[in-house]
C-alpha cells in the first residue's frame, strides 16, 4: 500500500499560485519533490490549457505595467523600472517557464496523447452529464472529460493509481467514479497524506473491522448487474435477486487520499433468486402416457458466488476518522444458480 506515485497537477492548482513558484501553496510541496520520486503524469489538453493560462498571465502583468506607466508617467524614469515591450514581455515569459522547468525537472515527466481515446464513451459522459460534464456551462468540459479518460487508460496500461490534484469539483466527482483516480484538493493535502499513511491505514482497517456490514447496501445494488446462468443446461429466467449476507477477508488499504482511500477485499456473496426453468431430460406425460412436455420448475433458490472487490471509503481528516463506503466494484465470475435446490 502506498499513497500514488504517479501525479497529476490541474491548470486550476498552478492557477491557485498565479505560476508563483516560491509561493506557500507550493513551496513545501516542492521542496519534498527531491525524496518523493515522483511522476508528473501531463495530458496533452492540460498542457495546452496551462501554457495558455501562462501566457495569459504574462500578458496580465504586462497590461498591470502599462496601467500604472499611464496613471504615472514619472514612473517609468526609474532606473530600474520595467518597461513594457517585446523584450521585457519575452523576459517575464522566460522568467516564468524557466521556474515552470525547474519545477518540473525534480519529478519523472510525462506528456500523454490521445491515442487509444475512446471518443464515442465520452460522448456517452457528455449526453448523460457524467462527470466532469455537467449542468450549464458545465456541459461543455470537454478538455476535461479528454484529461479524465488519458489518465484512465494510463493508469490501466501502466497498472498504476494516480493522484489527481485539482481544486476542480467537477475533478473530484469524477474521480469518485474511478477507484485508480484518487482526488486531492491541493499540493498540501497530497502532502499531508504522505506524512501520515501508516496512522490512515490502521485508522481504515479499525473501521472496517468494526463495521462489517458498511459493504452491504452498494454490493445488493449491483446484484442486479450480475451475469447469472444455471449451472446445468437447461431453459429458463432467474430474476430478483436479493443479498442474504456479505463475508469479507484480506482487506488491505491500496490508495490514499485526502477525503477518502482506496480499498481492496476479497467478497463472499450469498444471495436468493426467483427461478424458473425446463429440466429437458424431464418429461411430463399424459394418462394414456403422451409426453405433455419437459417438466418445469420455480422457486426460490439460495446459493455463494466468491470474488474481489474494490471500493472507496470517504474519510474525515479533520477528525481523523472514517465516515462511510461510497462507491463498490466488484469482480466476479459468471454466477452459477444450482438447479438442484428446486429438485
Amino acid at each position: 500500500m502506498s499513497v500514488p506515485k504517479h501525479i497529476f497537477i490541474d491548470t486550476s492548482i498552478f492557477d491557485q499560485f498565479a505560476f508563483n513558484f516560491d509561493s506557500p501553496r507550493v513551496k513545501p510541496f516542492a521542496d519534498a519533490l527531491p525524496i518523493l520520486d515522483l511522476t508528473l503524469v501531463d495530458p496533452d489538453p492540460i498542457f495546452r490549457e496551462r501554457t495558455r493560462h501562462l501566457k495569459e498571465r504574462v500578458e496580465t502583468i504586462i497590461h498591470s505595467i502599462e496601467k500604472i506607466e499611464k496613471t504615472l508617467p514619472l514612473i517609468a524614469s526609474l532606473e530600474n523600472w520595467p518597461s513594457t515591450g517585446y523584450f521585457h514581455s519575452y523576459k517575464i515569459r522566460q522568467l516564468i517557464n524557466g521556474s515552470m522547468e525547474d519545477f518540473l525537472s525534480k519529478m519523472k515527466y510525462v506528456k500523454i496523447g490521445y491515442e487509444g481515446i475512446n471518443i464515442g464513451k465520452i460522448m456517452t459522459w457528455y449526453e448523460q452529464g457524467i462527470p466532469p460534464f455537467g449542468k450549464g456551462k458545465k456541459n461543455k468540459e470537454f478538455p476535461d472529460a479528454l484529461s479524465i479518460a488519458i489518465l484512465d487508460r494510463f493508469s490501466t496500461n501502466q497498472s498504476c493509481d494516480i493522484a489527481v490534484i485539482s481544486n476542480d469539483s467537477d475533478f473530484e466527482k469524477a474521480c469518485s467514479r474511478r477507484t485508480n483516480l484518487l482526488y486531492y484538493p491541493s499540493l498540501a493535502a497530497y502532502l499531508q497524506v504522505h506524512q501520515s499513511e501508516s496512522e490512515r491505514v490502521r485508522i481504515i482497517q479499525e473501521w472496517a473491522d468494526e463495521n462489517e456490514g458498511a459493504f452491504d447496501e452498494l454490493i445488493e445494488e449491483q446484484l442486479g448487474n450480475l451475469e447469472y446462468e444455471f449451472d446445468q443446461y437447461v431453459q429458463g429466467e432467474i430474476n430478483d435477486p436479493s443479498l442474504d449476507h456479505v463475508s469479507i477477508s484480506e482487506l488491505y488499504v491500496v490508495g490514499l487520499a485526502e477525503k477518502e482511500c482506496t480499498v481492496s477485499f476479497e467478497v463472499e456473496i450469498g444471495f436468493t433468486v426467483n427461478a424458473e426453468y425446463e429440466d429437458e431430460s424431464d418429461f411430463e406425460y399424459t394418462p394414456e402416457g403422451e409426453p405433455i412436455g419437459p417438466v418445469s420448475h420455480s422457486g426460490m433458490i439460495s446459493s455463494t458466488v466468491e470474488g474481489s472487490a474494490l471500493a472507496k471509503i470517504s474519510f474525515d481528516p479533520k477528525n481523523n476518522k472514517a465516515i462511510g463506503v461510497t462507491f463498490v466494484e466488484l469482480d466476479l465470475p459468471t454466477v452459477l444458480v444450482p438447479v438442484s435446490e428446486l429438485w
